[in-house]
Order: structure tokens, then sequence, then C-alpha cells
């Protein structure tokens, strides 16, 4: 399948695993979505990168570094039914608790940009907060983490040597996030500030509450934009066509009234029972298990150590060698 060349400014890029056991998430992970691993040294915090088919997909990192998050670097999550474009989505309940937060593990995913410094600044100005950079990540890019005005944790990644995602929309990689508040209004205009989304109904999800982060149309004429990336989407494909879903929104279970907003990823599946199967034996607890407004199996798990991420079913691909 093809594969990611760039990501336009706006779309989701990355997502990165903050752990007090970077070992023990590498063997889960290892076991569920098949991913093997590259390391750093000191210099970059002993950074690990999960590959899967030679491409680095996602990052591992040891959560007592720091906030540091994005291309370079939830714990109670109730029930999530979709993913993707056209693809629906229900209700999520749940906490993602951030970088200093007290979930042993969390993932955080990171969304692409031109320029760091700048969205620092938007980042300040749309009542979020910057919790840390903007910094360099060596060669391969500039990094901000921040808090959005809700208190979900989300990273940004400005793409030097390292674009992010190596493969987009497979098994085994990235193919959605999603993000749970509780006042919409409040988060929608935050990432149209910051990112230059704009937020529409994501009717195809059968869920009211529910709405896409799209990319701005080539008029928009949004400071970030999107530009020099292939258009259309699918599979293997990064975001980049104007007007794509680059990630969902729903709204936080007002039954949970302690539960932190947060962004949960999404990585796909060939086979979306038998992945859960293998997570539940390597010890994950399923959170919600079904299919989305398409009729693609999906699935809700927290890692044993506490994480919270989605499995998608990922139609049409062809079988390889170890594809969970």
């Amino acid at each position: 399948m093809p594969e990611p060349v760039s990501y336009p400014a706006g779309a989701l890029c990355w997502a990165d695993l903050r752990t007090a056991d970077p070992v023990a998430a590498e063997h889960f992970y290892a076991a569920v979505l098949g991913w093997s691993y590259l390391r750093t040294g000191p210099a970059y915090d002993h950074y690990g990168y999960a590959t899967w088919q030679r491409h680095m997909v996602a990052g591992i990192a040891r959560s007592d570094t720091g906030e540091r998050s994005g291309a370079a670097e939830a714990s109670d999550a109730g029930k999530a039914s979709g993913a993707g474009e056209s693809s629906g989505a229900g209700e999520s309940s749940g906490a993602g608790e951030g970088g200093d937060g007290g979930a042993e593990a969390n993932w955080i995913v990171s969304f692409a940009i031109r320029s760091a410094d700048a969205l620092a600044d938007r980042v300040a100005a749309a009542g979020g907060e910057v919790r840390h950079g903007p910094e360099d990540f060596g060669v391969l890019g500039r990094t901000v983490a921040a808090v959005d005005p809700e208190g979900a944790h989300v990273g940004f990644w400005q793409a030097r040597a390292h674009l992010g995602a190596g493969l987009f929309g497979e098994p085994s990689a990235l193919c959605w996030a999603e993000l749970a508040v509780r006042d919409t209004g409040r988060a929608d205009r935050f990432y149209e500030a910051v990112l230059g989304v704009h937020v529409t109904a994501h009717d195809a999800a059968g869920e009211e509450h529910y709405a896409a982060f799209r990319l701005p149309d080539e008029s928009a004429g949004h400071t970030e934009g999107a530009s020099g990336t292939p258009a259309g989407s699918g599979p293997g494909i990064a975001p980049g066509a104007p007007g794509e879903a680059v990630a969902g929104r729903t709204v936080l279970a007002a039954g949970r009234p302690g539960a932190e907003p947060f962004w949960m990823p999404y990585f796909g599946a060939r086979d979306a029972p038998r992945t859960v199967d293998v997570a539940r034996r390597e010890g994950a607890t399923v959170l919600y298990e079904g299919a989305n407004g398409q009729g693609r199996d999906v699935a809700v798990l927290r890692d044993p150590q506490g994480a919270v991420f989605a499995v998608l079913e990922i139609p049409g691909t062809p079988a390889r060698p170890g594809t969970v």
C-alpha cells in the first residue's frame, strides 16, 4: 500500500505512550499489535520507536522523563463505537491522565504543524496551556506538549527528518483519534484556532453529539492550512485532502463527574476480535467491544498499566506475515 510522504498541518500524525514500565509495555503491544522496537540512547531520553513492517508507527517513553510529547516522543474509558471518515462513533466516557497525572501509563496523540513556535502562541491565545516546548528533538523535528481548555493533553509535531507515523490506516498502525470532552463548543473553538481545522457533524456516526475535525478547505486561508500532500484517503494513505476528517470529538459521559477529558488513539487491526482476545490474554481490560456505524469491529481496551486505546477493523487489507 502507499506510504505517507508527508502530513498536512492539522492532520493526526503520531501517538506515543508514556509509561512507568516501557519494557512491560513493549511486551504487551508486541503481542497485541505485532510491534518490534528501535530504542534511542540518553540523548533522546531512551525514547523507543514501535515499528511495523520496518516503519515507525508509534512511540513509547518512560513517564518520568517529563511531558515531552509528539513524534519526538485514559485511565477509565467506557463506550466508543467507531472511528474514521464515514465510520460512525458513539459515546465515549473516561479519563485520560496527563503526562504528570496519576495513571501509570497514558497515550498522547499529536498533530502535524508547520511552526511549533507559532503554534505555542496560538495555544496560549486560545485558552490552552503549553506544558513543554517548543523544543527541538535532535534533527527529527520540533515538539510542543499542551493541555487544551478542557484539560485533555495533546501533542504537536513540526516535522524535519521524521515526518511522523510511517504507515497510517493499516493494521498495527494509527488510523484515527477521538477526543472526549464536556464542553464541546470550547474544545471545538480551541482546535479550530490552533490547527485551522473545522468541525462538522459526523452523520455516519449515528450519534448526535459526535463531530469530526476536518482539514481546512483550500479556500479557507488559515495560517496552518493543508498543502503539499497527496489527495485522497484510505488505508495506508495519510490524511491530506482538503475537508478530510482527521479525528473525532464526542461528549464525555455526564455520569462520570470525576473523569477527565482525554484523547484516545485508534490502531488498525485486520481481525479485531482476534486482537481483542490476544489483548485480554495479555492482561488488558476490555472496556467496549462491538461494531461502528459501518459494521466494522471496534474495541476500547485498557492495557495492563492503565493506558486506554482502541482497535478498529481495517477492511480490505491483504494479509501480511504477522498481521494482526
